[in-house]
């Protein structure tokens, strides 16, 4: 499973030099993300995609939990307190929970898409004062080579392991 690890960097032509040594180091452009500030043109560099950007996985994970409680709760009323003298099996309270937590995730992610990750809300501040994140999705065994590219190359950024719903 990729572990999620990001840092920052001070200006766009720093970024795009250490996106070019993680790229030497054989990382795919789909596994490195950029995020700035609205006054930056970031263009040739790798943007954000929506799990980055949005609470979207977040948001998933709390309405299939829920979902599925309510379903189950549901279900379990449904078979015990049978309406009309209809008697429903197991099968009836797996089918319940299945469903609410298909509806959970689903009317949950359509929320969850406008709403701003939490994780990289938490360090708006830097990135609104013009600081670049960059983001990097790596195997464990990769992440030493990571490290030491930037300690060797780029001593001032800050290396910070997070989940940021590492995917």
């Amino acid at each position: 499973m990729k572990q999620r690890y990001f840092f920052f960097m001070d200006d766009v032509s720093a970024t795009t030099s250490v996106i070019d040594d993680l790229k030497q180091l054989g990382m795919s452009e789909d596994d490195l993300h950029v995020i700035g500030n609205d006054a930056m043109a970031l263009q040739p560099l790798p943007e954000p995609d929506i799990t980055h950007r949005s609470d979207v996985v977040d948001a998933a994970k709390r309405g299939a939990a829920t979902g599925g409680a309510i379903g189950l709760v549901g279900s379990i009323v449904a078979v015990t307190v049978p309406a009309a003298g209809l008697t429903l099996g197991g099968g009836a309270i797996l089918a319940g929970t299945a469903l609410g937590s298909a509806l959970g995730t689903w009317f949950s992610t359509l929320v969850g898409v406008s709403v701003p990750n939490q994780d990289v809300e938490d360090y708006r501040g830097r990135i609104e004062r013009g600081e670049i994140m960059v983001i990097v999705d790596c195997e464990p065994d990769e992440q030493p080579q990571v490290a030491a590219l930037l300690e060797q190359k780029y001593r001032e950024s800050v290396l910070l392991e997070g989940n940021l719903d590492a995917a």
